[in-house]
């Protein structure tokens, strides 16, 4: 005897959806905050539910319409929480719909199995293996998608990302569900078993697809952003051989100096002598770019940027140990202190106020970390990405690099960034550990 098929209870289904389409909207950043955030959310949990009854009791011929429509409940469901592009949305929904099939699917076919092999009847028993099954599910893509979001892959999601997800998906749910719709067909099972074996197995398919389409999106992602860090590396480090030179002339300069100070003193004209003075004092305020901080690839970075910012009426503090830096490699410093100057110098440049053109730089060490302090004043409002400082140029397909180069290497060191803006101050703090000499 063949055993009759039992219908995923429509409950379940809808559980599934919404808890499904909750575990990618966990890592987004929320468009609704507090109270109106928590009503959303169960909200459309009545919703998917509501409309799951009402799909359960329509006709077959509404199977596909009410399959269209649970789909466009679950992308309302994340687009109204969560703050991301109807792109995005449309990009995660693909993925929590196939992931809700499969946790439905696999979760019903235990259940199956127990009812007609072990004669295991109780509703109560379907309840602890859907908690049981969903919650595993659920934790599984919850590691998952930090680990994406820490990546930071669902910040650029394109059109063709999304008709990509899409294809695979109406794939997997044709295949998936043939044997409901006939048994007839090279892919239908004929036994109630079968047709769950093959439901599960198929949107597990699918879920493999999906996830191998997102690592794939992942390395080409990575690349180009390994790509655009190394090109700014290596112009940081040729800029650090472009300025030694520059300072040799400006080393000429000071001895030249010396000379010009006995001209003055033998001059008798008055005038004359303001005039070399004044020369003189500009010459001067050239040479107080000149840094001496115990490490020589700071000390012309620095001489570099600050002969820049006299050129811009730029006000340079800087407190620095540089002797602190000797276990860190030369390009790692030009990028670190490059990377960061070349930042505050764009942050003030366009301030009018030219006594507001304020930049401080301060290394030294507490409890035996490093400590490298970049602060400027600023006055343009800062926008965020995801959590990460965007840009304020004008071409913002590099948004961020800058940072995320700085950040990458002080990971390297086993550090940490931190960023502070307040009072009108940008903060970028960054710790390292400094190691012990055996």
């Amino acid at each position: 005897m063949i055993e009759p098929l039992l219908d995923i209870p429509r409950i379940y289904t809808a559980i599934a959806e919404w808890l499904f389409c909750l575990s990618f909207i966990i890592f987004s950043k929320k468009r609704l905050k507090g109270i109106p955030r928590i009503i959303a959310i169960i909200g459309f949990l009545g919703l998917i539910i509501a409309h799951q009854y009402v799909a359960g009791i329509l006709p077959i011929a509404f199977w596909i319409p009410g399959m269209l429509f649970a789909v466009l409940l679950m992308l309302l469901f994340i687009y109204i929480v969560a703050d991301v592009s109807i792109f995005t949305a449309g990009y995660l929904v693909v993925q929590a719909f196939v992931v809700a099939e499969f946790a439905a699917s696999l979760h019903w076919q235990i259940y199956y199995y127990a009812y007609w092999y072990f004669d295991i009847r109780f509703i109560f028993f379907s309840v602890i293996l859907l908690v049981l099954f969903y919650g595993l599910i659920f934790i599984v893509i919850y590691i998952l998608e930090k680990r994406y979001r820490n990546k930071g892959l669902i910040t650029d999601i394109k059109q063709n990302d999304l008709l990509t997800f899409v294809g695979i998906a109406t794939v997997i749910f044709t295949i998936s569900n043939m044997s409901f719709i006939s048994i007839n067909t090279p892919l239908s099972g004929r036994y109630p078993a079968e047709i769950f074996y093959i439901r599960t197995l198929v949107d597990f398919a699918g879920i493999v697809i999906l996830y191998s389409q997102r690592e794939h999106k992942l390395v080409i992602e990575s690349n180009l952003e390994l790509n655009q860090m190394e090109n700014l590396l290596y112009k940081q480090y040729e800029q650090y051989y472009i300025s030694q030179e520059s300072i040799d002339v400006i080393n000429q300069k000071y001895h030249d100096l010396k000379n010009q100070i006995i001209v003055i003193r033998q001059e008798k004209d008055q005038g004359k002598r303001e005039q070399y003075l004044l020369d003189l004092e500009n010459d001067i305020k050239w040479y107080e770019a000149q840094y001496k901080t115990g490490n020589q690839v700071l000390d012309t970075l620095l001489s570099s940027k600050t002969l820049a910012c006299i050129e811009k009426n730029i006000h340079v503090t800087c407190i620095a140990d540089g002797k602190l830096l000797d276990f860190i490699s030369t390009m790692d410093i030009c990028s670190i202190f490059g990377n960061a100057l070349d930042n505050a110098i764009e942050s003030v440049v366009n301030i009018k106020d030219s006594e507001k053109r304020l930049i401080k730089l301060a290394v030294f060490s507490q409890n035996d970390l490093l400590l490298i302090r970049f602060e400027n004043y600023y006055i343009s409002a800062l926008s965020y990405v995801n959590g990460n400082l965007s840009t304020t140029k004008k071409d913002n397909r590099y948004h961020g690099y800058g940072l995320k180069s700085i950040k990458s290497i002080v990971e390297k060191y086993h550090g940490s960034i931190s960023i502070n803006t307040e009072n009108n101050w940008f903060r970028l703090i960054i710790l390292i550990p400094i190691p012990k000499i055996n």
